[in-house]
């Protein structure tokens, strides 16, 4: 307590309340006044959103879309992770999440190669070389290989080689083994990112049998009247058929149709003419046939020859044998015509042998003997010849004795 001097404690009055105010009452009027309304403004209303408002939203579909990528590249975890260390942490993880970049694809799958389609897929040869057009994208790359297939008849394709690419694009597998009849082929590329799709099928075909062969016409032994003959035949198709005629050195060529079928016309000569003919098939194999054909002169011929001509009369007697071949207008040996020898030689009796007919080949032969006494000089063979259809024809041979 505070006491002043004297030890007497203050006096305090107490102060007067003040006196109270009463307020006066506002009565509010009902409409508002001339001077109010001519201060009133219009209130315009503004279509869009205030700028604070949209930037805020802005920011929040920016934030909403980097969540939707956050959650879509895998960051869940780093989210609960940066909710623990706090907030700095998590801002921090889904800025790398948004900025990495996309996983690394693995190696690309090569395109197919080709297989180069051989010019005539049938051969003859147990094998072959295949070549192969690599795509330039994997060319010289040591990470890839070709792979070849191949498929015969009721059989899955299988694998027969494999070698890694070349430094060109072109890559020959040498001596590939063929299997009797088809073969198809396919290739593939195998490299880090796998093996590509198989290439288009190359065919070969494996051939080692003869191709058949039949001469149609003309028939073995026929006659023929033309400076040509036709031979027809049928072989296997897309042969290569030779024909060759061996009395005149005559050939010609011609190539068998879709069906087998063939045509060529070579040239004869008179007499017998014996007509080769050879057929080759696609893959090579070879397979002859032949036939005879006798070509006429139009008229009747008939040649005499004899085993000697030159005689010494110091050799004599000496036996000697006449022969005469009788070819009828058509070519063909006129059979059953009748032949008559007569021999005449310097200083002896001319020699006459009795009729004698011809056989089947045409032929009909006299033998004798030239006796001693015979005389230096020219002496002469004579043979007549009567057909019952043709007439009659003669032919000599000059005979020596010396």
């Amino acid at each position: 307590m505070d006491f002043r001097r004297g030890g007497r404690p203050s006096q305090v009055r107490p102060r007067p309340s003040p006196p109270v105010r009463l307020q006066p009452s506002k009565i509010r009027p009902l409409a508002p006044s001339p001077d109010r309304l001519a201060r009133h403004r219009r209130i315009d209303r503004r279509r869009g959103l205030p700028l604070p408002i949209g930037a805020v939203l802005a920011v929040a579909v920016a934030l909403l879309g980097l969540g939707i990528v956050w959650v879509g590249m895998g960051s869940v975890g780093p989210f609960v992770s940066s909710a623990v260390k706090g907030f700095g942490g998590f801002v921090a993880n889904v800025g790398a999440a948004v900025s990495s970049t996309a996983p690394t694809a693995g190696p690309a799958v090569a395109d197919a190669p080709t297989i180069v389609s051989p010019d005539q897929p049938y051969t003859n040869d147990d094998t072959v070389d295949i070549s192969i057009d690599v795509p330039s994208a994997v060319t010289g790359s040591t990470q890839y290989t070709v792979r070849l297939y191949v498929a015969v008849k009721d059989q899955e394709p299988q694998v027969v080689a494999e070698q890694p690419v070349g430094p060109t694009s072109l890559l020959v597998l040498p001596d590939i083994t063929l299997q009797a009849g088809r073969n198809d082929f396919q290739a593939t590329i195998v490299g880090p990112g796998g093996e590509s799709t198989k290439s288009p099928v190359a065919t070969w075909v494996l051939d080692n049998s003869k191709p058949k062969l039949t001469i149609i016409s003309p028939a073995d032994g026929s006659s023929v009247k033309g400076v040509n003959v036709t031979v027809k035949g049928k072989t296997q198709a897309g042969s290569s058929v030779r024909l060759r005629n061996d009395l005149n050195g005559a050939t010609t060529s011609v190539s068998a149709d879709k069906n087998g079928l063939f045509s060529g016309r070579i040239a004869v000569a008179a007499g017998l003419n014996a007509i080769s003919v050879t057929s080759t098939d696609p893959a090579g194999n070879p397979n002859e046939a032949s036939i005879t054909v006798r070509k006429g002169s139009g008229k009747l011929t008939a040649v005499l020859t004899a085993s000697a001509y030159r005689f010494r009369a110091k050799g004599l007697p000496k036996s000697v044998s006449f022969t005469v071949d009788v070819t009828g207008p058509d070519g063909r040996p006129v059979k059953n015509a009748t032949a008559l020898f007569t021999v005449s030689v310097p200083g002896l009796e001319a020699i006459v042998s009795g009729e004698i007919a011809t056989g089947g080949n045409g032929e009909a032969t006299f033998t004798t003997t030239i006796p001693k006494g015979a005389m230096a000089g020219a002496g002469l063979a004579t043979v007549l010849v009567t057909t019952g259809s043709y007439g009659e024809i003669t032919d000599r041979q000059v005979l020596t004795v010396r």
